[in-house]
């Protein structure tokens, strides 16, 4: 019995084989091909299915942990910075222009004055240098100096991002002046503007009053040394004519001090006349003496001898005449005298005519460059703020929010697109 049991088993355990052995070689039984058949893609699909779907989710909270991250917080901490840290800022602005003593807008700019080639209807070079000077690092220094700018800057009442620290280095607290302050410039009108910020409406208005009384002070130091430089031309000009009067007068005195004649002209012209008198005269005794020797008279009548004396006299006073005519007593001929003396005279002239005319170039000069003086017309005067304009506290929230949403939607369309390109 015991062994009919055990080929019982043993028969069993092979028709369990041969089952096996057939199923692993999916040999399709009557009735159950088609079961077999469909089974076998849905397992594989689902298998796939499973092996996808678990990247996807993992993206998806990745992009959720990004959103909160890059959006949501810098969002929430944004919106409580401005709407319960930010401190108040107060604004005060004023406006002025620059204008001349002709009652319009400045035709001439500093530049061009200053090169001597001024360029009119040119307004352009002047308000930018205004411009420019109200976030120059002279005016900040003033601003240190006289208005307690960092005190008023550092204060424990400003919030830490708008803050200044009193020990930064100069150029960095210029930078935070620049920030403070707001010029513009319209080039129809030639107006300037300017608004400067502070965390109290008093330091604002102080702030503002001195930005004003420094710009004034420095068109008014433009404009005088415009109109120095204005001028500086024609006085060199003037000193130069001066000059070369002087060097003229010296040379005609040390002239006339060498040919001994105050009017070598003058003392020439009276030369000549007496030596045409005195050969006059020699000419009438000449025709006397010719008379009386045709009259019969003898050479030894005391009239004939008479005669004959008066004639070698007057011989004798022409030489010396003719002897001065020819030398003077530098040893020079009374031509070359006169002929010097006309140089100088014409010289003399010319230098008289040069220091005339720069003189009157001199007073030309002054009346136009009082003229063309500037000043800085202020039309609007820095006022008390009642309220503080900034930050804009709903407005800066919105925009941090918005600009995080932004970034973050264009970071998300990069890695998508990246996704899509692996795939």
């Amino acid at each position: 019995m015991n062994k009919h049991v055990e080929a019982m088993l043993n028969s069993n355990q092979s028709k369990h084989k041969v089952t096996n052995e057939s199923s692993s070689k999916i040999v399709p039984m009557p009735g159950k091909t088609a079961d077999v058949v469909s089974n076998a893609p849905k397992a594989a699909k689902n298998a796939l299915r499973l092996t996808f779907r678990k990247p996807k989710l993992l993206f998806r909270k990745m992009v959720l942990a990004s959103f909160l991250l890059l959006v949501l917080l810098p969002g929430a901490l944004g919106s409580i910075y401005f709407l319960m840290i930010a401190s108040d800022r107060y604004v005060s602005s004023a406006g002025f222009s620059v204008r001349t003593l002709e009652g319009g807008a400045i035709s001439t700019d500093f530049l061009g004055a200053l090169t001597g080639a001024s360029t009119s209807g040119s307004t352009t070079t002047d308000s930018y240098i205004i411009m420019r000077y109200l976030e120059s690092r002279e005016l900040l220094e003033k601003l240190i100096n006289e208005a307690d700018f960092l005190n008023a800057y550092s204060a424990d009442h400003a919030d830490f991002f708008y803050r200044l620290d009193p020990e930064d280095p100069i150029e960095d607290i210029l930078e935070y002046w620049e920030w403070m302050i707001e010029p513009s410039y319209d080039n129809t009108s030639g107006l300037i503007e300017f608004q400067v910020e502070a965390f109290t409406r008093e330091d604002a208005l102080k702030v503002a009053n001195l930005v004003v009384k420094y710009s004034q002070e420095l068109v008014n130091e433009l404009s005088d040394q415009a109109r120095r430089d204005a001028v500086a031309f024609s006085k060199e000009e003037v000193a130069k004519a001066e000059l070369r009067l002087k060097f003229i007068r010296n040379k005609l005195r040390e002239f006339r001090s060498e040919t001994k004649a105050v009017d070598p002209e003058s003392s020439a012209g009276a030369q000549v006349s007496l030596t045409t008198e005195l050969e006059q005269q020699l000419i009438s005794l000449n025709a006397r003496l010719t008379a009386a020797r045709n009259g019969q008279l003898d050479e030894d009548s005391p009239t004939v001898r008479e005669l004959k004396r008066q004639i070698k006299a007057l011989e004798e006073q022409l030489v010396l005449k003719k002897a001065e005519i020819e030398s003077s007593g530098s040893g020079a001929s009374l031509s070359e005298i006169l002929s010097d003396f006309e140089r100088l005279q014409v010289d003399l002239e010319f230098a008289q005519q040069a220091y005339t005319a720069a003189m009157s170039s001199l007073e030309r000069s002054r009346i136009d460059a009082d003229r063309q003086q500037r000043f800085l017309a202020v039309y609007q005067k820095p006022s008390l703020a009642q309220d503080a304009i900034y930050p804009t506290r709903i407005l800066n929230s919105i925009l941090v929010f918005v600009i995080c949403l932004m970034l973050w939607s264009i970071g998300l369309l990069l890695v998508n697109s990246v996704r899509d390109h692996i795939r």
